[in-house]
């Protein structure tokens, strides 16, 4: 009798370690997704600052109409954002109202 409740201890605790690794690594699959999308956001703000800054002092071959498309892309991007951020904070706070 003993012998099969430390087997099914042992069983238990492994499947208590993988599901542990298994959430630990969708954590970290999850917060690498929303690192890399605020990394391309970031880099899209930058190179259409990059991009006016250059129209500006008239370095640049570009027109106006091709500036102008580009700051829509960037705002369009930093907007989309903004509405994750602010459901992923409501999706929180909506579990963090739940009782247990």
């Amino acid at each position: 009798m003993t012998l099969n409740a430390v087997n099914l201890n042992h069983t238990f605790s492994n499947a208590s370690n993988q599901s542990i690794k298994s959430v630990s690594q969708t954590q970290n699959d999850f917060a690498k997704v929303f690192k890399d999308a605020l990394g391309s956001v970031n880099d899209a703000q930058q190179s259409t600052n990059q991009l006016v800054s250059e129209v500006a002092s008239g370095n640049s071959d570009m027109d106006l109409h091709n500036v102008m498309i580009a700051m829509q892309k960037s705002n369009v991007l930093l907007k989309t954002t903004v509405q994750v951020r602010d459901r992923v904070v409501e999706a929180y706070q909506e579990v963090m109202r739940m009782q247990v």
